[in-house]
């Protein structure tokens, strides 16, 4: 999974496409409705579109990473998730100092998810 783009901010992906979960959920075994179903969503009280697989929501961020340091080794990642990525979304990841990142919906303030990682430290 790559950027779409890079640009000021950091990397942008999306719109995050029913087709990408339901692919994201047949790699993951996650057979939970609301991923891939609108009615599923709607009943369960997301609304009218299907909520993107967690770990999909990861994998953004990670790539975002990896393109910003391509020779890093993960060693831990911390990852808090705040919100939940609709399909149609549009999605930025940029990254903060801590090491970490978050990864935003367009059109909602909060980050959807926070990620903390640290890298292998190398002689």
């Amino acid at each position: 999974m790559m950027a779409d783009r890079q640009d000021e901010t950091g990397w942008r992906f999306g719109p995050v496409s029913g087709p990408d979960m339901a692919e994201w959920c047949a790699f993951l075994r996650d057979d939970n409705a609301i991923h891939l179903r609108r009615e599923a969503a709607e009943a369960a009280g997301f609304g009218p579109r299907r909520v993107n697989p967690g770990p999909a929501n990861l994998a953004y961020v990670i790539s975002a990473v990896m393109a910003a340091h391509p020779q890093a080794e993960f060693v831990e990642i911390a990852a808090f998730f705040a919100g939940n990525v609709f399909e149609d979304d549009r999605l930025a990841v940029a990254l903060t100092p801590e090491p970490g990142a978050t990864l935003h919906a367009e059109g909602r303030e909060t980050p959807v998810l926070r990620v903390q990682f640290r890298f292998k430290e190398h002689e």
